[in-house]
């Protein structure tokens, strides 16, 4: 492996505050079946 090892968040991540808050965790990527609807609670993209 290299000198970087992302993290990915996967399984139960519905929307959009869940997403945001595995990412403060520490995920750098995140893997979800419903991203249209997680990004679709984005208040920025509104």
């Amino acid at each position: 492996m290299g000198a970087y090892v992302g993290v990915k968040a996967s399984g139960g991540i519905h929307d959009f505050e869940s997403a945001v808050n595995l990412i403060k965790a520490g995920a750098t990527r995140i893997g979800a079946s419903a991203s249209i609807k997680i990004m679709a609670g984005d208040p920025e993209a509104k």
